[in-house]
C-alpha cells in the first residue's frame, strides 16, 4: 500500500481502459484523475494517473471550493488552484495500490481517501 497526495489536477474523465485490472471494488466504474501526486514513500512529485470512484473524488474535493467543468468529455478545473486549496487537497491522504508506470508516469487505485 502507497500513500499519495494529490497537488494539482489536470482533467479527469471516466476511465475507458477496461483491459485493467481493479483490486477495489472492481464492477464500480472507475474516473481516471491526471495531475500532480506526491509519493509519500520517496517525498518525489510526479505527473501521476490515479484511478478513484466518484465517491472517492467526491470525498477528496469536498469542502475545498473547488471548481470543475466538463469540456471534451472531461472535467477540467473551471479555474487554476489556489495555494490554499493546494494546501488543503494535500493535506487528504490516499490510500493505493501501485499499478505500475506508464512510460514516466506513475499509475495508482486508490483504495481509501482520508483526512
Amino acid at each position: 500500500m502507497t500513500e499519495v497526495h494529490v497537488l494539482d489536477i489536470k482533467y479527469i474523465e471516466i476511465n475507458s481502459q477496461e483491459e485493467l485490472e481493479f483490486k477495489y471494488k472492481p464492477e464500480v466504474p472507475k474516473l481516471k484523475l491526471v495531475g500532480t501526486l506526491l509519493n509519500s514513500e520517496n517525498e518525489e512529485e510526479e505527473e501521476g494517473l490515479l484511478f478513484l470512484t466518484q465517491k472517492q473524488l467526491n470525498q477528496l474535493l469536498m469542502g475545498k471550493d473547488i471548481e470543475l467543468k466538463l469540456v471534451d468529455e472531461r472535467w477540467v478545473l473551471g479555474k487554476p488552484l489556489t495555494r490554499d486549496q493546494i494546501k488543503s487537497m494535500g493535506l487528504v491522504t490516499v490510500d493505493c495500490e501501485f499499478m505500475g508506470r506508464a512510460g514516466d508516469i506513475g499509475c495508482y487505485e486508490a483504495i481509501k481517501v482520508s483526512e
